[in-house]
């Protein structure tokens, strides 16, 4: 009834018991010599091992320069542990003190007195250590400003102060003349 080839009775999506052995098999073996081949030919040469350069180099050493792809090696267990053993790149480590995602100015802005120190701890402990030098050098800077500025009006207060004082002394001086001369 069908116009097709195509026979639903067997529609099973089971693979056929002669590819393992006859197929993937030796694309499997194939893979493992190619990457072999390439990152020992890299480690002889001096040369930086990383998936790149090790599918690079396997188009060079496979005779009909197809190469493997750099999924090829990933997806290969045994491929992928010799690359792995002999790669350059370690990963990166996570560096303490890095810089926090969002940049803080280092020019600190109003400070609530209610702020929830702990989250700015944190935060702190987050920031590298050049931002953190530089924070330091403007709070102190800020700090040695305001000290300037509050030492200047504590000046013009002490100044305001004697004077008044001075005043305060000639209007009691004025006034006890003047009440000497009405008596």
């Amino acid at each position: 009834m069908h116009s097709s080839r195509y026979n639903h009775e067997h529609d099973t999506h089971e693979p056929h018991p002669w590819l393992p052995e006859k197929v993937y098999e030796p694309l499997r073996q194939r893979t493992i010599a190619l990457v072999s081949s390439a990152v020992d030919a890299l480690l002889q040469g001096k040369q930086r091992i990383s998936l790149a350069t090790v599918a690079a180099k396997s188009k060079e050493v496979d005779p009909e320069h197809r190469g493997v792809s750099e999924s090829a090696i990933l997806d290969n267990p045994e491929a992928r542990a010799y690359y792995e053993q002999h790669r350059t790149w370690q990963g990166t480590r996570p560096k303490r003190g890095r810089s926090v995602a969002v940049r803080i100015p280092p020019q600190p802005g109003p400070i609530k007195a209610d702020r929830d120190e702990q989250r700015v701890r944190l935060r702190y402990l987050r920031m590298s250590k050049e931002a953190l030098v530089e924070r330091l050098l403007a709070v102190e800077q800020t700090s040695a400003q305001e000290r300037t500025r509050w030492l200047s009006q504590q000046d013009d207060v002490l100044t305001w102060r004697l004077r008044a004082e001075a005043a305060e002394t000639q209007l009691q001086d004025l006034r006890a003349k003047a009440s000497r001369r009405n008596q």
